[in-house]
């Protein structure tokens, strides 16, 4: 057995886990990949995979915290995503096999994982500052109201719609608020477009300019509907745009600067601002056919979600305006030009990864003064009040180039000497270097070449319902994230991004020569594409089958799962089975942070790690208990153990922590070789089936007991995250207070001499 079969240490694990989803680790913030797992929870299974039963929770968090050799492990994870197994395998040592079939996830990983030298990363990108960034902050040139030269850091654009009933062009504002501070609001005036300025306690604005009395938080727009202010008529936006035929039109209204005098302001665009702009479209057009843009056209078959494509948008192009496809087409010519191809495709990460922030798609956050990124939510969502970023960018500002170019540079800092942070009772978060580790990997092309190298990874941009590459009985652990049926529709999203990687990469990889990064054999859940549950299930299963195939017979399969219906756990369930698998345990941990968007109260916020064995299992000679008494006892005991690491745990979480067990308890009981039938009493399938679903029906019950356990016991873990914090400082390690960040670094130096990674905390 297995520590992971035995305990996880969720009660210190679980805090760290939650800062982490708010404040990812830099190597997974080079670039946006969906549904990203938390490297310290990954990292934690992989420990807890290679560790034995007796060690000591001392033991493991002496790992976590002080760095771990696991050399001559291998590794595979047949859904390698983002890279989180990848990475944190790698950095424990394990040779390491990455599978994906999207090639976006493909090279996202193979960068992360890339050496590089940081001082020819460096030299490039001031190649680039003085060539490409010079010509683009030329679209950007405006001044400031004090008659300063500065640059544009957002245009703000309103998309125009007309008015069937008398005629009208209406503006579609949802408010008329550009910012929100402690003391002064600033805001437009919906009849003149001019900016004002006013206090936060005012719920009305005179304009400054043309009188007008206006409410700045009350809008025209809003819920897919507009309201016309001439006659009142209201109108669907969706109608606009069939009467059109295409996008609405937008208007540029107003920008915020940044003056290297007066610092940032906001401005009603003047003269001159439009008169650039006009120069911009007529440069554009001029090059339109040789620019470096993407042509596709948004695929429209088999969409699981009809956006853009009802909005009015049918090619990738469309989505951005034409300064923006001006600038990028720009700098992706001078980033192709670097003849190192290490560093070329690490800009070119840089460059995909500023897409995010630099399109039509994204809005201005008034309160946090900060462009949203498109992909804030797992969708494309057109909205009425797009804001335009700077490609290049300036001192301030969010998405440009020059801070993904330094998120890329953190990134590889970051791979040459790895961290935890730990986040102690007062709030406090310590960061400690853990030992001689990196995330640094010898790349190799089969697995002969992964068999002769220490520290050697293997990716494949493919299926993996075809592992032949990878002998019988050869892996030790297969640790993955597997889809979540139709959760998440990657290579939909992922379009977005190839496109434009494409154009500079499909001379070197055959996976980037199609014209969209949809595969037929993609396992995902999606209708539209005639991708059933039932095929879904089916897929996994063959996946399974060879991880089943290439395991050891010792070794354990390893994934986090979680959802919100009975069927997806029996289908789980069911083709593990079928896959020659059953649970062996499944630790219940903290998945994405309280920020994220899709970890709101009705969302479930923990992962089931199920970790699974070859059948058959062979129950122990006192386990008399029946599969539905260990899952009650076991989801009380779980949930009271998430309640004492400080997280909340509602009935959608219960949820996920019952059928859990539900699945681990009952395919021990399927799999077990002292099992017959008549106990079973139905055929497998139907048997399990009932079992779920009577589980399901105890949530509520066991959720009382839950609240009363939460009722009795405090809200912050104070005591395991100062036992946590004690034994790192005891273990030999030394630290610096940074009380800027309100962090404390663990350094390789003395507390007179402490060595800093300039990288922490920027």
């Amino acid at each position: 057995m297995r520590l992971i079969e035995k305990t996880f240490p969720v009660d210190r694990l679980n805090p760290i886990a939650l800062a982490e989803g708010n404040a990812k680790k830099p190597v997974y913030r080079m670039h946006k990949w969906w549904a990203r797992r938390l490297g310290s929870v990954f990292r934690m299974i992989t420990l807890a995979a290679f560790s034995r039963e007796d060690d000591t929770e001392t033991a493991i968090w002496q790992k976590f915290l002080r760095g771990a050799d696991l050399r001559g492990a291998i590794v595979l994870d047949p859904f390698m995503g983002g890279g989180t197994t990848v990475v944190e395998a790698l950095r424990l040592g394990c040779r390491v096999i990455g599978v994906d079939i999207n090639p976006v996830a493909w090279f996202v990983t193979k960068k992360e994982i890339e050496p590089v030298d940081i001082k020819a990363l460096d030299a490039a990108f001031s190649w680039l500052e003085r060539t490409a960034g010079g010509t683009i902050l030329q679209y950007y040139r405006t001044t400031c109201p004090a008659g300063h030269p500065a640059t544009a850091m957002y245009y703000f654009w309103v998309k125009v719609a007309p008015c069937t009933r008398c005629g009208a062009l209406v503006r579609l504002f949802p408010n008329y608020e550009l910012s929100r501070g402690n003391h002064l609001n600033v805001c437009v005036c919906p009849r003149c477009l001019q900016v004002n300025e006013m206090a936060t306690s005012s719920s009305t604005v005179t304009c400054r300019e043309c009188g007008y009395v206006f409410n700045p938080r009350k809008g025209v727009a809003g819920r897919g509907v507009y309201h016309c202010s001439v006659c009142g008529a209201t109108h669907r936006v969706l109608d606009a745009v069939a009467v059109k035929g295409t996008h609405l039109d937008v208007e540029l209204h107003a920008l915020e600067g940044y003056c290297s005098t007066c610092g940032r302001f906001f401005k009603r665009v003047d003269q001159d601002d439009l008169l650039l702009w006009q120069q911009v479209k007529e440069e554009y057009e001029k090059r339109r056919e040789a620019l470096l843009i993407p042509r596709q056209a948004i695929p429209v078959e088999g969409r699981s979600d009809p956006r853009p494509i009802n909005h009015g948008y049918t090619h990738f192009w469309q989505l951005f305006n034409e300064r923006q496809l001006l600038c990028l087409s720009i700098l992706l010519e001078h980033i192709m030009a670097i003849p190192d191809q290490n560093v070329r495709e690490l800009m070119l990460i840089a460059f995909s990864d500023c897409l995010d922030a630099n399109n039509m798609f994204c809005k201005y956050e008034i309160e946090w003064h900060k462009i949203s990124l498109m992909f804030g939510l797992h969708a494309y969502h057109p909205i009425e009040r797009p804001a335009e970023n700077n490609v290049w960018g300036t001192a301030f500002g969010r998405g440009t180039f020059v801070k993904c170019f330094q998120k890329v540079r953190r990134a590889k800092l970051y791979g040459q000497r790895p961290y935890e942070r730990v986040v102690d009772s007062n709030g406090k978060r310590r960061t400690y270097y853990t030992g001689k580790e990196r995330i640094e990997g010898q790349w190799v092309d089969d697995f002969q070449d992964l068999m002769r190298r220490d520290h050697s990874v293997l990716l494949r941009c493919q299926t993996s319902e075809n592992l032949s590459f990878i002998p019988d009985k050869s892996v030790d652990c297969v640790i993955t994230d597997p889809p979540y049926f139709d959760n998440v529709q990657y290579s939909e999203l992922a379009d977005f991004f190839y496109v434009w990687l494409r154009l500079a990469l499909r001379d070197s990889y055959p996976w980037f020569e199609p014209e969209l990064s949809r595969r037929s054999s993609e396992i995902v859940k999606n209708e539209e594409l005639g991708k059933t549950t039932s095929s879904f299930v089916e897929g996994l299963r063959r996946v399974f089958c060879e991880c089943h195939r290439v395991l050891k017979d010792d070794g354990l399969l390893i994934f986090t799962f979680h959802h919100n219906k009975v069927w997806a756990w029996e289908g789980i369930a069911q083709l593990l089975l079928d896959s020659g698998f059953y649970v062996s345990a499944t630790p219940i941990v903290r998945s994405e942070g309280k920020s994220g968007f899709h970890s709101s109260e009705g969302n479930i916020r923990y992962d089931c790690v199920l970790v699974c064995r070859k059948s058959p299992w062979c129950a122990p000679p006192d386990d008399f208990s029946s599969p539905r008494e260990k899952t009650l006892r076991d989801s009380v005991l779980w949930a009271r153990r998430t309640l004492n690491s400080g997280m909340p745990v509602n009935e959608v979480d219960l949820f996920t922590i019952v059928m859990g067990k539900a699945v681990e308890h009952h395919t021990k009981a399927l799999a077990s070789e002292k099992v017959s039938r008549e106990r079973i009493g139905s055929e497998p399938r139907t048997y399990l089936s009932a079992a779920l679903q009577e589980m399901a029906a105890f949530v509520q019950h066991i959720q009382s007991e839950v609240e009363q356990v939460a009722a009795d016991r405090e809200t912050t873990p104070v005591e395991s995250l100062q036992q946590l914090v004690l034994f790192a400082l005891e273990s030999g390690a030394q630290y610096e207070d940074t009380l800027s960040e309100g962090d404390a670094v663990l350094t390789a130096g003395t507390m007179d001499n402490p060595i800093r990674d300039p990288s922490v905390g920027e």
